[in-house]
């Protein structure tokens, strides 16, 4: 769980959650019982729409009902799906919650295990974006597991047998796989991508292997 605080991503609750007021409350003339406080209970769905020196503006993308009885009480409204509600920071500081939505960033891959029959480890760097869905799986144990689809340029050395030398030659390199982040450490990457470099005809003909099949597997601290 991450207490960072993301305008648009979608958030789950991880509790049940009482003090959300609406902010109909602020208006000139407000609504009968406008100012009295709500409830929404775990695993009920949400986005921050704005964030305050004093409140977390949230919208509500769907409600359940609360489980316990100790924090919302009986009688207390519950929130509604498309309204808008603000809550106090210090009490939503303290709120668990997993994070749901679209991640990107920049991946660079230094070494590729290129498959097939004469499988061989590269040094072969790509530097490209990379685009992800944050999913709540597994966030309940500190991890954050997100597949990913990447896409950019490539510089991938190709062998030629007839000079015994070695060329570095541009390809435009495609990649799936799944990066791992821990909300225990910042610092912890982990992830495994499978992807193909795309060489012209001309660049590769040396060494066709180039235009093989690839892994890249990755695990440690970054500072």
């Amino acid at each position: 769980m991450s207490k960072d605080i993301v305008v648009g991503d979608h958030l789950r609750l991880g509790v049940d959650l009482y003090g959300l007021i609406p902010i109909s409350a602020d208006m000139a003339l407000p609504p009968p019982g406008s100012s009295e406080p709500r409830c929404a209970g775990v695993d009920s769905v949400y986005m921050v729409d704005k964030v305050t020196n004093a409140d977390t503006v949230i919208e509500f993308i769907s409600v359940k009902d609360p489980k316990a009885t100790d924090t919302c009480p009986r009688n207390a409204p519950p929130a509604q799906p498309g309204s808008q509600y603000k809550i106090k920071n210090e009490i939503y500081s303290m709120v668990s919650y997993r994070t749901t939505g679209i991640a990107f960033g920049g991946l660079i891959v230094p070494f590729k295990f290129r498959l097939g029959s004469d499988k061989k480890i590269a040094a072969s760097p790509t530097i490209a974006p990379y685009l992800g869905f944050r999913s709540s799986w597994f966030q309940g144990f500190g991890t954050e597991v997100i597949p990913v689809v990447s896409a950019g340029l490539g510089l991938v050395p190709v062998a030629d047998p007839s000079t015994n030398k070695t060329e570095t030659k541009p390809a435009f390199s495609t990649a799936i796989g799944i990066t791992m982040n821990s909300s225990k450490s910042k610092d912890f990457s982990a992830g495994i991508l499978i992807g193909k470099d795309f060489l012209s005809r001309a660049d590769r003909a040396p060494d066709p292997s180039v235009s093989k099949v690839w892994i890249s597997a990755w695990v440690g601290i970054s500072r």
